[in-house]
């Protein structure tokens, strides 16, 4: 979520910024210049849009579209909605309905995953209501259902698209409590048909959004965090190519790449830890570049920018860490509870609490607090970056924020 409590957390948006920076490091860092210092409900506000329903999931962006997801009656109805970037209007909003939607919770509910595209097609997966695709129009291309889940705080992983493929982690409590294991799995983007599918015996409810990583001349590969281990699967085939111990068993924020090294962490205060990717099997004693056994993020995935790896702890720590050798540079406390993970462009860290209240950090390895803005509305999800604005969703309304 995901990118996301538990919501897609990853949460930040593999659309039109997936070649400037998801893909290449799935940093969360926008290069993105002039973005927006200071802003309230009226001040530097572009346009804001309600938005019907209930989603927590995270905006995307793809040129002049803006797109997310909602949902309606319990999950028994979930929506894909197209706004115009320039103004906010509503172009188009498509519906799927389902009689049995999985369990879910306050801190995830039924639109927690984050939508995905590659310009011509959009992704978005509703738990038991499936996979659905529609073209830039809003016409329904196909729609796959991956089966009953049941995980105890919801689904949340999100789907990441990549020649003409969607990738899917689909991690619940499995045959605890229903017929099939979680599983890894990529579709074909044209039509939905499996192209593989890796099943993840013994692995239960998780709610990370893997990444790919290509570096130097090894093979794409797929990194999921995972409950208790980071694993990578190959992209072609799916076969899992290494792991490394590291991580615990809860695990709700997506790892990040950048520079040629992978980062991670889990649990509440669980392990932090820097990883080469690479190896074979069990890759631990190998490519384990750092690892701090507390430090780790809850909820927020964490973010690279620049040489600096900065952990949002939902508690309110903001602490920032030398990436290259995981020094500590220092941990500071913002006010509130924080879900969504922190973004970053222009030389600043923008992270966002429940409240509503988005604290603008200078990037770097010396706090030093910007400005706070409030909207004073309660936020999960994950600002988007695109344009120089900030596209940002509270619970009722769309936001796009940007200086004169």
């Amino acid at each position: 979520m995901v990118v996301n409590c538990l919501v897609s957390s990853c949460a930040v948006c593999f659309a039109e910024n997936w070649a400037m920076w998801r893909g290449s490091g799935s940093s969360g860092v926008s290069r993105e210049s002039h973005l927006p210092l200071r802003w309230s409900n009226t001040n530097n506000v572009r346009w804001s849009t309600t938005i019907p329903g209930v989603g927590f999931s995270s905006p995307i962006v793809w040129k002049d579209r803006v797109f997310l997801t909602s949902s309606f009656d319990n999950g028994t109805r979930r929506t894909v909605q197209a706004l115009e970037r320039r103004n906010g209007k509503v172009l188009w909003t498509r519906e799927i309905e389902d009689e049995s939607p999985e369990r879910a919770s306050a801190m995830t509910g039924y639109a927690a995953s984050t939508p995905a595209t590659d310009g011509r097609r959009i992704v978005a997966f509703f738990g038991n209501a499936g996979l659905v695709c529609y073209d830039m129009a809003g016409k329904q291309l196909w729609r796959r259902r991956l089966g009953t889940f049941d995980s105890e705080l919801g689904l949340a992983s999100s789907p990441i698209l990549h020649n003409d493929r969607v990738i899917l982690l689909c991690d619940h409590d499995g045959k605890g409590s229903s017929t099939f294991d979680s599983f890894l799995t990529a579709l074909d983007l044209k039509d939905g048909s499996t192209i593989w599918k890796t099943d993840r015996p013994g692995i239960f409810r998780s709610w990370s959004t893997p990444i790919l990583v290509s570096y130097r001349k090894q093979k794409l590969s797929i990194v999921v965090n995972g409950p208790n281990q980071m694993r990578a699967y190959d992209f072609g085939s799916g076969k899992q190519l290494w792991f490394v111990n590291g991580v615990n068993d809860w695990v709700a924020p997506s790892p990040v790449f950048s520079q040629g090294t992978i980062f991670a962490g889990s649990g509440k205060n669980g392990p932090l830890l820097a990883v080469y990717p690479g190896g074979e099997g069990d890759s631990s004693a190998t490519h384990v570049v750092w690892l701090h056994s507390e430090g780790g993020p809850y909820v927020c995935s964490p973010l690279v920018y620049g040489n600096y790896l900065y952990v949002q702890h939902e508690d309110g720590i903001l602490a920032c860490y030398d990436a290259q050798n995981g020094n500590l540079q220092y941990r500071h406390e913002l006010e509130g509870k924080f879900t969504a993970s922190p973004v970053s462009g222009d030389g600043k860290v923008y992270t966002t609490n429940d409240a509503g209240i988005t604290s603008v950090i200078q990037a770097g390895p010396r706090f030093l607090l910007l400005a706070q803005n409030s909207l004073n509305e309660y936020t999960l999800a994950s600002p988007a970056i695109s344009g120089g604005n900030l596209f940002l969703r509270t619970e009722f309304r769309l936001y796009c924020i940007g200086a004169p």
